[in-house]
């Protein structure tokens, strides 16, 4: 999030954790004021407040572009504010965007991007790693992995245990690496309820061939999604059969906990790639779903029109604040929507 917190809105996030929700707050932290539209320093008191109230919240220190915010002055700037308002953990990540996006924000030919990878030069990620380190602050390159630790699971969200030296577990010391591994099987009852929903799945619990070799540097050179890669056949997994999109990988990654994959099936460019179809319940077609994330929307009149906002390069041409998404605890109501009328 990029706006502003109040003392009532942090009592009730604080309630809400307390009552047993899994909760966690991204604040994004970047500096870069004039392309965003809004200022930075209320976001430092977020996580402030946050944490003296008990809320786990992560810094999320992107995108980093040069020559814009990538300097020692700017980044040791960010670490000493996190530091001195209490953060213990930060993400940190690239730009990402097309050519047009890139000519319009005119960034130094430093700046490496691609629409759906976000890149980071490597000058920039050891300057971000030497000051997250001497400010105390435990550094992730993954979403996933962050908030697996700061909400205390064992392994990260997304199925970055097989490719170790993408997201750099050993460099950056990762606090769950140790116990970061694949399930041996699905979540009890998940694969009846994606079989259910229409999905041909198989379960292959055989594990062979070697872990991913892949690192943030040639991470481009590899064709699949790391979060569907079909050349995982060395953890237990579950191959997909018939007509899907990485969008209903994802969905059946996400709730059966293990690697979901399709031999060949690459991000094909499509805007509509995160989309769930559900083939036995066509007519809930509000779905998307993205490595480890269920979107869901509800508070679009806060956009603040950040000038890197890719938004409108996926499926919103008509720039019109649109929902997005349903809550996922819905999901089976609407799977039995008939019935109750």
């Amino acid at each position: 999030m990029k706006g502003k917190l109040d003392e009532r809105k942090v009592a009730e996030l604080k309630e809400k954790k307390e009552k047993g929700l899994n909760l966690v707050i991204l604040i994004s932290i970047s500096e870069l004021t004039e392309l965003e539209g809004t200022d930075s320093a209320h976001r430092y008191e977020n996580i402030r407040m946050l944490t003296e109230a008990g809320v786990p919240a992560i810094a999320y220190i992107r995108p980093m572009m040069p020559p814009f915010n990538t300097s020692e002055e700017v980044i040791g700037k960010i670490f000493s504010q996190l530091k001195e308002a209490g953060c213990t953990s930060a993400v940190a990540s690239g730009f990402r965007g097309d050519e047009a996006l890139v000519e319009r924000l005119s960034p130094d030919e430093r700046v490496q991007w691609a629409m759906r990878v976000k890149v980071m030069p490597g000058e920039i990620f050891k300057r971000i790693k030497k000051y997250a380190e001497a400010n105390n602050i435990q550094l992730f390159t993954r979403t996933a992995c962050a908030v697996s630790a700061a909400t205390g699971g064992e392994r990260t969200y997304n199925p970055y245990y097989n490719s170790p030296n993408l997201v750099k577990c050993t460099e950056l010391n990762c606090p769950i690496q140790d116990t970061c591994a694949p399930l041996s099987e699905p979540k009890e009852g998940s694969l009846e309820l994606i079989k259910r929903l229409g999905f041909d799945v198989e379960f292959v619990p055989s594990a062979n061939g070697k872990a991913c070799g892949v690192s943030g540097e040639d991470r481009l050179r590899c064709p699949s999604c790391c979060t569907t890669c079909y050349f995982s056949s060395n953890i237990p997994h579950l191959l997909v059969r018939g007509n899907v999109n990485l969008g209903d990988l994802a969905f059946i990654r996400f709730t059966t906990g293990m690697m979901a994959m399709q031999p060949g099936r690459n991000d094909d460019g499509s805007k509509e790639i995160g989309k769930i179809t559900f083939p036995d319940y066509p007519e809930i077609d509000n779905a998307q779903a993205l490595n480890s994330w269920w979107p869901l929307s509800r508070n679009i009149e806060k956009c603040f029109g950040c000038k890197y906002c890719i938004v409108s390069e996926y499926y919103n041409e008509t720039k019109k604040n649109t929902d997005v998404g349903f809550p996922p605890s819905e999901l089976v109501d609407r799977m039995f929507a008939k019935n109750k009328k």
